[in-house]
């Protein structure tokens, strides 16, 4: 029983987060009706950020504000960085080429993925990273 429990929550946790980017594609395309390809790389790069902030981090954060704090913190920071990278992006790369019509914007959109994926792969190497065992707790449930 209790490995259906867990891997019932592993599957609301995976499941939820697939949900989010998904609805965030769907306003995109609901609003400004372009398919934009560089949402997911903006998703990885804001995973990559918060990745970095936290381990990077850690050690402040878990004295200051305790483990959970420093993730909470870390969380946030990244959502206020890729929403500005997200503005910078609409602003440079879609809002000027938007009136020449959808096709242009796709390709735009296609560039500006493809900038961001090397652009982590640059930062962060073409490898997964791993967190760290001591910087994320592991909850029992009982």
């Amino acid at each position: 029983m209790k490995i259906i429990l867990e891997q019932l929550l592993n599957g609301l946790t995976i499941g939820s987060f697939y949900a989010l980017i998904a609805l965030g594609y769907s306003m995109v395309y609901g609003v400004m009706k372009l398919i934009n390809f560089a949402h997911g790389d903006l998703f990885a790069l804001g995973s990559y950020l918060g990745f970095t902030l936290l381990v990077s981090g850690s050690a402040y954060a878990t004295v200051t504000f305790g483990i959970w704090g420093g993730m909470i913190a870390a969380m946030l920071i990244a959502a206020i960085g890729i929403g500005i990278a997200g503005t910078l992006i609409e602003r440079i790369a879609y809002r000027p080429i938007y009136p020449a019509g959808r096709l242009p914007a796709v390709v735009s959109a296609l560039g500006a993925s493809i900038v961001i994926q090397n652009g982590i792969m640059v930062a962060w190497g073409p490898r997964p990273q791993a967190y760290p065992s001591q910087v994320v707790p592991s909850v029992m449930l009982n």
